[in-house]
């Protein structure tokens, strides 16, 4: 803990802050008396995604917006990472520059003495992740499986929740990190850099067989015999020789025995499915351990790898598990959420009593905020209830057209789940290609469906309807042809499975467009291009709608544009 202001209790409870600048994936939390009020991401406001090398400093500044309080109101501030651990092992030098868990960085702009500041509490990168998995999960007990590529010299975790606590059951080092290998695939593959995501590996793996010799095996845990040894202990050295160990692998096993341009991706679907099966089976047997060390009916998952609806999929079918939360921001933006639950756990003695139902916890905008955006842009909106804009907007998309969707708070994580999103009809198999051309990605990556939840088991086979998107089902086989542009190669989907609680409108808006064509489901993707983020303020939303000459409508809150 560095040294501030006590910890202090109001009538409500102690507000708690959040953070994660942790190289990328920057964000803030706010809670109150274990409770979330507020959540974000840098990217959303910076327009940089992965916000690499940003503090999260307007996100925090929204949360604290959110919550109508100001930095003096907070009790304790928790860092979803130990930065000052990660020096030591890393064997990075102090040079006497600003360290990057240094309160003045991310509140360059607060005028407070540095003694004045709340208390700072540096939590354990993979506690927070686990923190964010098990404390929201709404799970008495659970297992609690921590997968990322790394968090002070560790990348895999196996925890068990309970009311007491997260337990460690062991780790696994960075040298066997199984975020660094899916990370390298993806880049042999030609599908990552800076500004892209490893997931669309994943997306690739459906087209292909996996037939490809892989250097990833199980034995006693993650491995990786045919590479040359890098010791446990060998800091960032250690970790970036095994990234050139990976690559070179790669480009001397596995076909076209290069690395690929982002064009040439479909030559490496057999290589790209033989790393998604390879990475299953080890999480499988991470899952199985620790279904045999703790007992638990229930798992919880985060970390990077947690990103993987596939894997996650495989893991609710094929596990002793009964339930599953996979946290929506498994990413390191979710540790930000974690540091603030394990803080509030450990200043009040208790469990956080409160539970993730719904993943809307960004900004909203006034409609006066809205209207000036539009005028700005010189659009002139048509203003609805509620009702007929339902009605409006269910037609248009039944008519097969596209609709940018601006509604309520913004989700956080990387998962559009109808607050940010673009939509189109599931049973034209051309929305896909619509959806994709509009977002300026490669055809062949998948579609995500919307779904009421009373009619989940309508239309797929899995025993979790994940609200967030995360979780990969069979659709069924009898109408895979009644919804085409949702269904990928290989007969899977990564639904979202939607209440009324969560999200009344958007509810509203898939039973309206389910009594026009009989499909109570919607294609839903991020409302962005590629290689941005997710739209954040009207501006945004609407320079993305002027961008995409097939998406002809725009709602933002009860106001429509056709283009």
């Amino acid at each position: 803990m560095y040294r501030g202001r006590s910890s202090r209790v109001d009538g409500g409870g102690p507000w708690i802050l959040g953070v994660n600048f942790n190289h990328h994936d920057a964000s803030a939390a706010i809670l109150r008396a274990g409770r979330l009020v507020a959540f974000a991401e840098e990217e959303r406001f910076s327009r940089k995604k992965r916000a690499s090398g940003e503090a999260p400093i307007r996100a925090t500044k929204f949360c604290l917006s959110a919550a109508g309080i100001s930095l003096d109101d907070i009790s304790a501030i928790g860092l979803g990472g130990d930065y000052e651990r990660w020096r030591v092992l890393a064997k990075i030098k102090d040079d006497g520059s600003t360290r990057p868990d240094d309160p003045e960085r991310l509140f360059p702009t607060v005028d407070f003495p540095r003694s004045d500041l709340p208390a700072i509490y540096p939590i354990d990168h993979h506690v927070a992740h686990a923190a964010s998995a098990f404390w929201p999960s709404g799970f008495h007990d659970a297992a609690v499986l921590v997968a990322d590529n790394q968090g002070e010299g560790v990348s895999t975790s196996l925890f068990h929740g309970s009311p007491e606590g997260l337990r460690l059951i062991k780790n696994y080092p960075a040298p066997v990190s199984l975020g660094l290998y899916y990370q390298r695939a993806a880049e042999y593959a030609g599908l990552y850099n800076r500004t892209s995501e490893v997931g669309k590996l994943m997306g690739l793996a459906a087209y292909g067989r996996p037939t490809t010799r892989v250097p990833l095996c199980w034995r006693d845990g993650p491995a990786f015999p045919e590479l040359t040894h890098v010791a446990n202990d060998a800091g960032a050295e250690g970790y970036f020789q095994r990234s050139a160990q990976l690559l070179d692998y790669f480009a001397k096993n596995c076909y076209p025995y290069e690395k690929a341009s982002a064009e040439g991706a479909m030559a490496y679907t057999s290589f790209a499915a033989s790393v998604q099966a390879s990475l299953e089976d080890v999480l499988l047997k991470l899952a199985s351990e620790l279904h045999a060390r703790t007992g638990s009916r229930n798992l919880a998952i985060a970390g990077g790898v947690g990103l993987n609806c596939t894997a996650n999929g495989r893991l609710a079918q094929r596990t002793s598990f009964e339930r599953l939360f996979v946290q929506p921001v498994a990413h390191d933006g979710g540790s930000a959420l974690g540091a603030a639950l394990e803080v509030h756990r450990r200043l009040a003695k208790e469990p956080p009593n409160w539970t993730m139902e719904h993943a809307y916890w960004g900004p909203s905008f006034r409609d006066d905020e809205i209207r000036a955006s539009f005028s700005a842009a010189g659009l002139v909106p048509e203003r609805l209830a509620d009702d007929d804009l339902v009605e409006r907007v269910a037609g248009v998309l039944a008519e097969g057209d596209l609709v940018g969707w601006f509604r309520g708070r913004a989700e956080v994580g990387p998962r559009a789940l109808g607050g940010r999103s673009l939509l189109g009809h599931p049973g034209k198999r051309d929305t896909w290609v619509r959806l994709n051309r509009a977002k300026g990605r490669e055809m062949w990556r998948p579609v995500a469906p919307s779904v009421i939840a009373e009619e989940f088991p309508r239309y797929f086979d899995g025993p979790h309807a994940s609200p967030f998107m995360i979780v990969a089902v069979q659709a069924k086989e009898e109408i895979r042809s009644l919804i085409p542009a949702v269904v990928h190669i290989d007969g899977s989907a990564r639904p979202q499975a939607v209440t009324r609680a969560a999200n009344p409108i958007y509810w509203s808006l898939l039973c309206a467009f389910g009594r026009r064509t009989g499909i109570s489901m919607l294609a839903n993707t991020s409302f962005n291009r590629d290689s941005e983020p997710i739209v954040g303020s009207p501006d945004d939303a609407i320079r993305a709608f002027r961008a995409m000459p097939e998406v002809h409508y725009l709602v933002m809150e009860n106001f429509l544009v056709r283009k």
